[in-house]
This record gives structure tokens, C-alpha cells and sequence, in this order.
């Protein structure tokens, strides 16, 4: 069920958006982050509440942001993640 690395964190910039994701012992820009997933160089998971959810990428034009899946919900509207 759990492979890869957890995000328990994230940092936003003043506009809400998600500049870094990390977890226990681990931290990467979300532009590393979506690199690394797109080339299938990573996965990452996020557990809300007892709920597992993977992590993807989206894409709206040029911009690309991390979501969860399958239900495509943003990771920066998580209210759960906290800072790291």
C-alpha cells in the first residue's frame, strides 16, 4: 500500500502556493517534486485523517502542481498539511 515517501509538510509562498513539500528526514521544491514524479523517479503519499492518497500531477496550461489522487484534489487546498 505505502510505497515511496510520505509528505507530512509543505511550505507555501504568500500566495497560497506550495514552494516545498517534505517529510520525515526529507524535503523538495514542489518543482523537483513534479520532475521526479512525471519521470517516474518518485512517488509520494499523503495520509489524511486514516485515508492513504497518492500523489500526481496536473497540468493547466504552462503550470504544473501537485495533486492527490485518484480524486485530482490541489495538495495546497489540504488543510490537514502543515508546515514544515
Amino acid at each position: 500500500m505505502e510505497h515511496g515517501f510520505q509528505i507530512t509538510c509543505a511550505n507555501k509562498n504568500q500566495s497560497g502556493t506550495i514552494v516545498r513539500v517534505g517529510g520525515q528526514g526529507w524535503s523538495l521544491s514542489h518543482h523537483g517534486a513534479i520532475h521526479k514524479i512525471i519521470g517516474n523517479q518518485l512517488r509520494l503519499y499523503i495520509f489524511i485523517g486514516d485515508d492513504y492518497f497518492e500523489i500526481g500531477v496536473r497540468r493547466e496550461g504552462n503550470h504544473a502542481y501537485l495533486v492527490l489522487e485518484p480524486d485530482g484534489k490541489a495538495l495546497n487546498e489540504v488543510e490537514e498539511l502543515m508546515s514544515c
